[in-house]
């Protein structure tokens, strides 16, 4: 087994350092977000780091790098307070990929990878039209990570849009059945297929299968 210490990480080579941390948090959901700014300019980007924050009332939340450079998804967030998240799946997934390019400040990515805006009546921030599960946020507050310049945005869902038979009778999202890819690090994509889903763990119980 290799041990490789704090030290020893610094030291590495910074784009060999950049891969080897991004992906031993290991498998994470592929999404793009979709917002628009004050001029109407529209920007997409695809993200690994969106986690749930909780389901009364419903919030999502994301990590979004330092900004020391433009970051068009955060400044459209800012200003408009909207913001959409967009599942990706394996037919779009090379535009999903190159929407990571360092496109000119309010270039849309969703016209330079080929991807549809699409908007609904309660919802100003564009959808990925192509995408099979949606998800419509509202911004209510960010977080500055103080150990790397980082920012935690976090927002809450006020629109879902899915295909009804991805949803079954107790509630549960079938992210498989969807097509949902997952990522490992900046550049790895993976297929999901469910091993089974277990019953809600008590002391003393033996684990039991959902449904059994």
């Amino acid at each position: 087994m290799k041990k490789i210490s704090f030290e020893e990480i610094m030291d590495m080579e910074q784009r060999y350092r950049s891969t080897l941390l991004n992906s031993l948090s290991g498998f994470k959901n592929a999404h793009l977000i979709g917002t628009v700014g004050l001029r109407k300019d529209t920007n997409l980007g695809i993200f690994s780091s969106i986690v749930h924050i909780g389901a009364n009332p419903p919030h999502l939340g994301f990590i979004m790098r330092p900004l020391t450079v433009p970051r068009g998804t955060y400044h459209n967030i800012k200003a408009k307070k909207y913001f959409t998240v967009n599942h990706v799946n394996e037919e779009i997934l090379d535009r999903a990929h190159q929407t990571s390019a360092n496109y000119p400040w309010r270039t849309s990515e969703f016209e330079e990878c080929n991807l549809t805006e699409e908007y609904t009546d309660r919802h100003p921030a564009p959808y990925v039209k192509e995408s099979k599960v949606k998800l419509g946020l509202e911004f209510v507050e960010e977080h500055h990570i103080k150990a790397n310049g980082t920012l935690f945005l976090v927002g809450k869902v006020v629109e879902v849009i899915l295909p009804e038979e991805l949803i079954t009778d107790d509630g549960y999202f079938q992210a498989a059945e969807a097509g949902s890819l997952a990522c490992n690090g900046l550049d790895a994509y993976y297929r999901t297929e469910q091993i089974k889903r277990l019953a809600y763990a008590r002391p003393g119980q033996e684990v039991k299968l959902v449904g059994g």
